[in-house]
């Protein structure tokens, strides 16, 4: 299958949704760039600045112009694979309710995840599925870009981190990335990937951004990542 042309941003460190979702907005409109898109958000400060969750980036891409994006995911602390039938409405209820819970771990993702779906305004669907390489191939068919999430940490074999970014084996956490998917085929799907900073010695091939992961990897490393659905895209 032919790739999609798509250009790539190098992003701040904790940016890459930014840059990922500058990406897919590119693809439509050659205005909007990664300074665009941190602007939007006014994000002045890096060092202020904890990166977007799912909900959060779902917000964006329709700020951006896309009247309608569809995320998929299987984030237990989110969804219930209770809820896979319902409809939009119901799901937001449920939502709500999970975001009422606030001693839950996916208190904040909760919050942010219901404030995406309930805004009417726009064409928003929340699929609950561990079928990613379906809907992968789906869009990519249609020539386009998704977005997708996954361990970072865990494709790179590399050391767990602190909040700070201080590596610890002992006491840090994995870290999600997200990326551009351009095109795929039997092997596997082709990533632009906005990260360049810790890409040298074992590493420094992937520092171009641009790579190819074959789809058992990749269904691997997704795990519990989400896809991002961008569609409709009208100009602001």
């Amino acid at each position: 299958m032919p790739k999609v042309k798509i250009n790539r941003f190098l992003q701040d460190p904790g940016f890459c949704a930014i840059a990922t979702c500058a990406t897919l907005a590119n693809f439509y409109d050659s205005s909007i760039d990664y300074n665009h898109v941190k602007e939007l958000l006014k994000l002045d400060s890096i060092e202020s600045f904890d990166g977007l969750d799912s909900g959060e980036i779902g917000i964006l891409l329709n700020k951006l112009g896309f009247k309608k994006v569809t995320i998929v995911t299987s984030d237990f602390k989110v969804v219930d694979y209770s809820w896979e039938n319902y409809g939009r409405k119901r799901i937001v209820e449920c939502l709500l309710k999970m975001r009422d819970r606030k001693t839950s771990d996916g208190y904040i993702d909760c919050k942010d995840f219901y404030k995406w779906l309930k805004d009417y305004n726009y064409d928003n669907n929340l699929i609950i599925d561990y079928n990613f390489s379906y809907y992968i191939k789906k869009f990519l068919d249609k020539k386009i870009p998704i977005a997708l999430s996954f361990n970072w940490t865990m494709f790179f074999k590399y050391t767990k981190q602190k909040n700070n970014g201080v590596l610890d084996s002992y006491r840090g956490d994995y870290s999600h990335h997200i990326v551009v998917a351009y095109g795929y085929d039997k092997r596997g799907v082709y990533i632009c990937d906005s990260h360049h900073e810790l890409y040298k010695y074992k590493r420094k091939k992937y520092r171009n951004g641009f790579y190819k992961i074959s789809w058992l990897n990749l269904m691997t490393i997704i795990g519990q990542g989400d896809l991002f659905l961008a569609e409709n895209y009208e100009k602001e």
